[in-house]
């Protein structure tokens, strides 16, 4: 029987402060970055080479709307392990140049998104196969209490679990 791994190490309670909640989100067509340079600790993200100069650009948010989640689908008969990395980004007030860049997101293009979490953890979604722009749901409400915007819901499936950014690798890039 092959071993493909074994566990070396423990997973151990953290007495740490943990909160939910994206604080930054940034996106950038995946065909934009070229490469990432991964460093110590292992599969951390320490550079990014872009193309032509471009960087990523921050989608602003209103505090507790988004979301991002990694679900891990491990199937026993079809030997496969695939994580579902699912965006979700509410920009509240609809507008004509929200809706235009909306427009850009979508039609088929890989994008790939930098998260930095309210526990300060930056990771990179789309490492490898992108994600796209699979919803834009929004709209007006019934009362004047009722939000006014777009829910955009981006989703890409990858090999393994997020990667984490630098602190630094993310200062260069937007």
């Amino acid at each position: 029987m092959a071993v493909c791994g074994f566990i070396d190490g423990n997973i151990e309670k953290t007495c740490d402060n943990n909160v939910g909640g994206i604080k930054k989100l940034y996106l950038q067509l995946k065909s934009n970055v070229s490469a990432v340079t991964l460093g110590s600790p292992v599969d951390e993200i320490t550079g990014f080479t872009m193309v032509g100069g471009a960087t990523f650009f921050e989608v602003e948010l209103t505090r507790n709307t988004s979301t991002y989640t990694e679900n891990e689908n491990n199937d026993e008969a079809n030997g496969t392990q695939l994580i579902t990395q699912t965006v979700t980004i509410v920009l509240n007030r609809r507008e004509k140049t929200k809706r235009d860049q909306i427009n850009l997101l979508g039609r088929f293009r890989e994008l790939v998104c930098i998260i930095k979490d309210s526990n300060d953890n930056i990771v990179y979604l789309g490492e490898e196969n992108g994600l796209l722009l699979t919803t834009n749901e929004g709209g007006a409400g019934t009362t004047k209490a009722d939000p006014n915007r777009y829910t955009l819901t981006l989703v890409g499936q990858e090999p393994i679990l997020a990667n984490s950014v630098s602190a630094a690798a993310l200062a260069a890039v937007i």
